[in-house]
């Protein structure tokens, strides 16, 4: 119910100035007695109220022409090689650093986020990893086989920053040795 009035609402809103445009501009430029039936108190010249309704009209038509369809852009990493400029979608490359994650055990997902700023990219990993990690060990190892991969199977070399986001930290806990 309350989207069915929120419409409604909405249509109205819409619907107001365009209906008064319109009839100010019919009443104005075509049918000077129906403007005088319209607007018996105004004193204005017909001009005045073609503008008014040509102003509320293109309002309305501004308003329309925001609704459209707003796909994202998509984002590309450009570098220049030996023989020519190359460029890589961030959503490849955002793919390929996620495959990185499975080479190592104690990772059980990995979402890298890729920021392009210049010439220099940028990496959050957010990781989610096994209970019992070492994560300073494992955060550097991620951070270098990262590092490399991007240099050695993309050929981007300029890797502003690697931050390694640990979000969850999953599993049971380890049994503890008791002495």
């Amino acid at each position: 119910m309350k989207r069915i009035l929120h419409a409604l609402t909405g249509l109205l809103i819409f619907l107001t100035p365009l209906v008064w445009g319109g009839l100010m501009i019919y009443g104005n430029g075509v049918d000077t007695e129906f403007r005088d039936f319209l607007f018996d108190t105004v004193d204005t010249s017909p001009a005045v109220g073609v503008i008014a309704g040509l102003v509320l009209v293109l309002i309305v038509l501004t308003y329309l022409g925001t609704f459209g369809s707003s796909r994202p852009r998509k984002r590309f990493i450009s570098f220049d090689s030996d023989n020519g400029s190359v460029s890589i979608s961030v959503n490849a490359v955002r793919d390929f650093v996620r495959k990185i994650g499975d080479e190592f055990g104690a990772v059980i997902s990995m979402d890298p986020q890729i920021r392009s700023e210049k010439n220099l990219i940028s990496i959050d990993l957010n990781v989610k990893l096994q209970t019992g990690s070492r994560i300073p060990e494992l955060s550097q190892m991620l951070q270098d086989r990262v590092r490399e991969s991007i240099r050695d199977g993309l050929g981007i070399i300029e890797v502003r920053e690697i931050k390694v986001k640990v979000q969850e930290i999953v599993g049971a806990p380890l049994p503890s040795s008791t002495k």
